[in-house]
């Protein structure tokens, strides 16, 4: 038996259920379509309404847990940004099918990581390390924090002193998108190009609402965006399944962001495909894997399907109890469905709109039409 850890571990382990593996899940939303495929739930998260970060002594503990009902290791998700220390105390108690650590701390020096990228030649938006380099400037610029996800660590240029892992990015327009991958630690195979959606929220202006995926891109720009991920995966040694956030602005493929760690994508990409992606994760960051080459040729299903989601946000404060829930939340489409959480503040997630199609200019229609209904129900319980 095997856990995945992240801020929300519903989509892997529903996900990963189709293909007979069973997972253990920590994590801190405890969503009913997450408790029910789940073999084994654990609660991880803080304690203080609205704040939906990782406990560390609840982590811990957690695994001592997982560790006694016979738990062989843990895969990483999202939540563990900044805090690479746990892990390392994770490390001690079960094995952890994930990048090495010290991979993830080198991505939080934004000195290091910027200097590596020139190195490498891989094109980035303008940036600015240090707080003395941009006074002065307007609004296209933005503050960004590497320990952070979900574009929660993205907020407007201030005169506050940054952080050793912020910097500040010029804005670029164009099309934000995600390369997911499956790597050896040598060579890579690219599983999807997915586009990524956002919206602003009050003092942050990208805050991640939903992708969706796979997509086609012109021959150019996927060829630029694999050339980045090789460079990438050789420099770092990257294993298992990991991420690439890229920006597409006038014809040039810009790089945002290296996610070494399972990300939003893994759920919508894994409905197109035949294999099981954790247990393909799994033996490409497993350290005593006797065979590291891949066993599968990442060629997505023929069905052409595509697939993506959108998170429902509280735009006010409300409160919505079991029988209201049970009514709006329709299972046919929407997931990360609340369990025994009934007062909502601001901005805090709900849920998600989770579909599937064909055509993707299709599947965004219907992705907006049923985001629209449930905020238009959400509304009237303020």
């Amino acid at each position: 038996m095997y856990a995945v850890a992240s801020l929300s571990g519903g989509g892997v382990v529903c996900s990963s259920k189709r293909f007979g593996l069973e997972l253990g899940a920590l994590d801190v939303f405890g969503d009913k379509d997450c408790l029910n495929a789940a073999i084994h739930w654990i609660d991880i998260g803080k304690t203080k309404p609205g704040q939906h970060e990782i406990d560390d002594e609840k982590f811990i503990d957690s695994l001592l847990t997982l560790k006694i009902l016979g738990f062989k290791g843990l895969i990483i998700g999202s939540g563990f940004e900044g805090n690479y220390i746990i892990l390392r105390k994770a490390k001690e108690i079960m094995p952890l099918f994930a990048n090495s650590i010290a991979i993830f701390e080198q991505l939080e020096s934004p000195k290091f990581f910027f200097e590596t990228l020139k190195s490498l030649k891989i094109p980035f938006p303008k940036i600015f390390i240090s707080s003395d380099h941009f006074s002065g400037k307007g609004t296209d610029w933005i503050i960004k924090d590497l320990r952070s996800s979900g574009g929660l660590g993205i907020r407007k240029l201030s005169a506050k002193k940054l952080k050793t892992s912020e910097y500040v990015q010029k804005k670029l327009s164009g099309t934000v998108i995600s390369l997911s991958f499956f790597a050896d630690g040598k060579n890579f195979h690219p599983v999807g190009f997915s586009e990524l959606i956002s919206k602003k929220q009050d003092h942050l202006p990208f805050v991640f609402c939903g992708l969706e995926g796979p997509i086609e891109l012109d021959d150019g720009i996927c060829r630029d965006a694999l050339r980045i991920c090789k460079l990438l995966v050789n420099k770092f040694k990257l294993k298992g399944f990991n991420g690439i956030d890229l920006i597409v602005a006038d014809g040039t493929v810009y790089f945002l962001e290296l996610n070494p760690r399972l990300t939003s994508s893994f759920e919508v990409l894994q409905k197109s495909y035949d294999f099981c992606f954790i247990k393909e994760h799994i033996r490409l960051t497993n350290e005593n894997s006797i065979n590291k080459c891949f066993l599968h040729n990442c060629l997505p299903n023929k069905n052409n399907l595509i697939s993506g989601f959108r998170i429902i946000y509280a735009e006010e404060d409300f409160t919505v109890d079991e029988r209201i829930q049970n009514k709006i939340f329709d299972p046919n489409f929407v997931q990360n469905i609340p369990n025994n959480k009934y007062f909502f503040k601001k901005y805090e997630p709900v849920c998600s709109v989770f579909l599937s199609g064909q055509n993707l200019l299709d599947l965004k229609a219907a992705l907006d039409n049923k985001v629209n209904y449930l905020y238009s129900k959400l509304s009237q319980l303020k």
